[in-house]
């Protein structure tokens, strides 16, 4: 693990300027750091420092410690700890400086009570999750989907794609009198995620593929190159390499996804739980004048915009959508 010795103290004042706004603790040292040595922590309220006669405590260290990102664990320990404290002391000073100068401290306040019910409710979902998603129910998991996995045939092929049909028709002359498929793709193939390799897409599933590139992919005989294809993409030329079983993904490679994915109906269920105990209320009210924004001349309307929450509250899944271009083949190739 590299040492992060160059982060000058600036940095770390401005991630304190605004972190605290936009993020939770992050991961702590004993769940990320290797070959360290356990370290009898001080009582939380061991007095570190006096800032105007008020003590500054190690437990308000900590607390400071679990916002900075991941790397700052990686610097000596002295060198974090003072820097850590002088900008606490700067951060205890200018709280001061603002309350003597009248500045909102309702509008701090506000803040102040959403962000300790969102670190509960972040503290509630870790405490859940510690007891709900163990590694045993990610291997079932695991092993459920791989019974209700459907099998699928995998080809690997090489593909040729140009902007127009006279283009794709004057390869395919050039393959027949024998050119070499590999050089043309190369030199003539706009799909620049595979060209250099010359054209190679890997192995992929017939679903990965727009489906008239994929229909025509397994049609073809191995060894056999296609008749020109037109997809959205162009006019393609495609060469079969191989065909063989689809090869599930092994566990390690689906165990992020499956704890994402353990970790989303943990949410949903947990936020349909605690709504099912409390009376709730909602008054209708102009959204923007709630919110303090300007309103649209022509509002957007909410099929327009990405989904933020479903109608049960429960936050909507961060899966990326599966994409069906032959590019996306060809990263499939690369990650094997």
């Amino acid at each position: 693990m590299k040492v992060f010795r160059s982060i000058a103290r600036p940095g770390v004042a401005a991630l304190f300027a605004g972190l605290v706004a936009i993020a939770g603790p992050s991961a702590s040292w004993a769940e990320e750091a290797t070959a360290t040595q356990a370290v009898e922590p001080l009582p939380v309220e061991t007095v570190v420092a006096t800032v105007d006669g008020k003590p500054l405590t190690a437990g308000e260290m900590r607390v400071a410690l679990q916002f900075l990102p991941q790397q700052y664990y990686y610097l000596p320990g002295d060198f974090l700890f003072n820097t850590l404290l002088r900008e606490m002391i700067d951060i205890r000073l200018m709280a001061e400086a603002a309350s003597a100068e009248g500045i909102d401290q309702a509008e701090v306040e506000r803040q102040v009570v959403f962000y300790r019910e969102r670190l509960l409710h972040q503290a509630y979902l870790k405490k859940r999750k510690d007891v709900e998603i163990t590694p045993e129910v990610i291997k079932q998991r695991y092993e459920e989907m791989l019974k209700a996995a459907v099998p699928e045939d995998e080809v690997r092929a090489h593909h040729i794609l140009v902007k127009t049909e006279e283009e794709v028709k004057a390869i395919a002359e050039e393959l027949a009198k024998g050119g070499n498929f590999e050089a043309l793709a190369q030199a003539k193939s706009i799909d620049q995620s595979n060209a250099k390799d010359g054209g190679d897409l890997g192995y992929f599933k017939k679903s990965k593929m727009v489906p008239e590139f994929a229909d025509v992919a397994f049609a073809t005989e191995k060894g056999k190159v296609s008749a020109p294809v037109q997809t959205e993409h162009g006019w393609h030329l495609i060469r079969v390499d191989d065909r063989r079983a689809a090869q599930p993904p092994t566990f390690e490679e689906v165990v992020p996804d499956v704890r994402d994915q353990l970790m989303a109906e943990l949410v949903d269920r947990a936020a349909k739980a605690v709504r099912a105990e409390k009376k709730i209320e909602m008054v209708k009210l102009d959204a923007y004048a709630v919110l303090g924004l300007p309103k649209p001349v022509a509002p957007p309307t909410a099929e327009s915009l990405p989904a933020t929450e479903s109608k049960d509250g429960a936050a909507p899944s961060d899966a990326p959508a599966a994409t069906d271009t032959p590019a996306a083949a060809g990263s499939e190739k690369k990650a094997e």
